[in-house]
């Protein structure tokens, strides 16, 4: 999509399809047309990517892959969560699939965004305020 930011929808502006009639004048062409003449231009004033990582957030309970993805998506765009007990969910304790997803080269700021950092600032929670932990009795 930020191809299309860059460069226009189109991959050649000078690409016709159609059918070429030899009897008429290249201006004549009635049954040829430029394909990629629509939204030659992105007409919005942000790349596709920043309305991703302003608008678009994606929850994952275990998902290696995601987390070894934020340098690409953005880590505003990524919140874990264990879903349990539906079938997304874990299925297991929350802090082994923690372990499991977030390996050793994930900073403290990265993984403190994920694990609820980015979902505080979506829905407007004050981080300031911290929580008591939860026992594991509970």
């Amino acid at each position: 999509m930020d191809k299309s930011f860059r460069t226009g929808i189109g991959q050649d502006l000078d690409w016709w399809l159609g059918f070429w009639d030899d009897n008429r004048s290249p201006k004549e062409q009635s049954a040829m047309g430029l394909l990629f003449t629509i939204n030659d231009k992105w007409p919005y004033p942000l790349k596709p990517s920043e309305y991703i990582r302003r608008q678009i957030h994606v929850q994952f309970a275990d998902d290696p892959t995601a987390v070894k993805a934020r340098h690409i998506t953005g880590v505003s765009t990524i919140m874990w969560g264990n879903d349990y007990p539906h079938a997304e969910g874990t299925f297991r304790s929350s802090a082994d699939c923690i372990a499991y997803n977030f390996d050793d080269t994930v900073s403290d700021e990265d993984r403190a965004a994920i694990l609820g950092g980015t979902l505080a600032d979506v829905v407007g929670f004050d981080k300031s305020k911290k929580l008591a932990p939860v026992s594991e009795d509970a």
